[in-house]
């Protein structure tokens, strides 16, 4: 693609007239047309400016802009949208002259003769990064008052202090391992925080008891898992993976966990995946009944209740992650 202002040679109908290329220039926004085949022939003056880009470009023309984490996904959409004929819409980054990125928001129409075929397609680019950003403080607002949360209620379970910190890294290192999509981190991260919530109805009789529980307290304190989900479920913004991580992080590979006792893969994967790291960090937290296990003690007991209490395939994963985190700490 050649993108020097107005230059370029027109290659189908639809930019064969000087009017139509003045037009594009003059408008206010960015502004581009492909073919019929999605490969970019000509942007507006706009594009030029922002971008710096110049000359030939690579693909479809408008890849070396990107962001390099938004390639992959935008290039997707652009060809399913060139096979199906859809309408074309995604939000990108695009780097300026200075290197810095900015979100675009990209719409493309499919452009058609007098017999329907399709001859060009044409869109625009619009700079969305204020909204981008107060999109962001909302949410990292929204996650402080979470992360708030739950630190009063480790304040009043004394047994788990820094608990739901510790999950949530490790729970983030193990689902990029994992190779989680940033929506499914997000969503990992955000379960992994509120996960206990539903202990607010748990009296301080059962929660802080240093002995055995008995039956009754045993059903009362497995009610949070029920009772967070149903609370988190009131804030209204939390999709609905983070609603199964809640609900389900004690459900066990074979069937015998709560509230559902769904079994195997019955139970939603990012459940499966912290329910890994909460039993981790409860082996290797000290307890008024037990002493804190050891790496090598947590290890192994990770390996024997894969397939019976956890996710096989996650437990043995996170297993060899500890065994080579403690190796590489004594080296």
């Amino acid at each position: 693609m050649t993108t020097e202002g107005t230059k370029l040679e027109p290659v189908w109908t639809i930019q064969s007239s000087q009017e139509y290329l003045l037009l594009l220039d003059a408008m206010p926004v960015m502004l581009w047309t492909a073919d019929s085949e999605g490969v970019w022939h000509h942007v507006n003056r706009h594009w030029a400016e922002y971008t710096g880009l110049m000359g030939a470009s690579q693909g479809f023309g408008f890849e070396e802009a990107l962001h390099p984490d938004d390639v992959q996904p935008t290039l997707q959409r652009w060809t399913l949208s060139i096979v199906s004929r859809a309408p074309y819409e995604i939000e990108y980054r695009l780097r300026s002259r200075d290197g810095t990125y900015r979100h675009f928001l990209i719409r493309g129409m499919r452009v058609t003769n007098d017999l329907g075929d399709g001859i060009a397609w044409v869109g625009t680019c619009t700079d969305i990064e204020l909204q981008k950003q107060a999109e962001q403080a909302a949410i990292d607002a929204r996650e402080a008052a979470l992360s708030t949360l739950s630190v009063v209620l480790e304040a009043r379970d004394r047994e788990t202090h820094g608990h739901t910190t510790r999950v949530t890294m490790q729970a983030l290192q193990l689902g990029e391992q994992l190779g989680l999509t940033p929506t499914q981190l997000q969503d990992l991260r955000l379960g992994a925080t509120l996960h206990d919530l539903g202990k607010i109805i748990v009296p301080d009789s059962i929660l802080l008891k240093s002995g055995p529980l008995t039956p009754e307290e045993r059903r009362q304190m497995e009610r949070h898992a029920a009772e967070g989900e149903q609370l988190v479920g009131t804030l209204g913004f939390v999709p609905p993976a983070v609603l199964g991580l809640v609900r389900h992080h004690h459900e066990r590979w074979d069937g015998q966990g709560y509230p559902d006792r769904l079994r195997g893969e019955e139970i939603p994967l990012l459940a499966r995946i912290f329910s890994v790291i909460d039993v981790a960090d409860a082996l290797r937290s000290e307890r008024p009944y037990k002493r804190a296990w050891t790496v090598a003690q947590t290890v192994t007991e990770l390996r024997a209740e894969a397939g019976r209490q956890l996710d096989p395939q996650i437990a043995l994963i996170f297993a060899d992650f500890l065994e080579k985190e403690e190796e590489e700490e004594r080296s």
